[in-house]
């Protein structure tokens, strides 16, 4: 329950985060691609983010490079996430969701150095200064709410992928 709680807090707060900003910079720019408030790069970010951080405890490193080499993995480990998605989401909508070609060192449109670093930045900043907070909230959740959060967000998906491939004519 843990995981999935993360990522369906994750995904909301996401979704919120990304529409406040578009908000604030009076864009007219939609989060995420499916029907519903919930933006799964986030949830998946966060996942990956404890995963990452839970193999790191298991190495007796000091903290100095256990946060070096969490940096690095997850510069690495969310250029290819973002770079995947873009890819992913570009083939179901014909048409790309974002594009960092305005943005400097950029690889491509859906990855670009800056926006790499401040991700592996959050990452490390989740960890140190609100995982301890949010993880209090999440273990809170309860189990009818997963169970309705996870069947809701399993109908949109479907019915998000569905309407992909009718407008593709699939």
């Amino acid at each position: 329950m843990y995981y999935l709680n993360n990522f369906l807090f994750f995904s909301v707060l996401g979704y919120l985060f990304e529409t406040a900003i578009f908000a604030l910079l009076h864009l007219h720019n939609h989060s995420g691609f499916m029907y519903l408030l919930w933006t799964p790069f986030y949830g998946t970010g966060v996942i990956i983010t404890i995963l990452i951080h839970e193999l790191m405890e298991k190495f007796n490193l000091t903290k100095k490079k256990k946060y070096i080499i969490l940096f690095i993995i997850y510069f690495i480990t969310f250029t290819c996430l973002e770079e995947l998605g873009g890819l992913c989401l570009e083939y179901l909508h014909g048409y790309y969701l974002w594009d960092y070609d305005i943005v400097p060192l950029h690889m491509g449109k859906y990855v670009s150095v800056p926006t790499s670093l401040l991700w592996a930045t959050f990452a490390l900043i989740y960890l140190n200064f609100i995982k301890d907070y949010t993880d209090k909230l999440i273990k809170r959740i309860p189990k009818f709410l997963t169970y309705l959060l996870t069947v809701l967000f399993i109908i949109d998906l479907l019915a998000t992928l569905i309407r992909l491939l009718e407008i593709k004519g699939m």
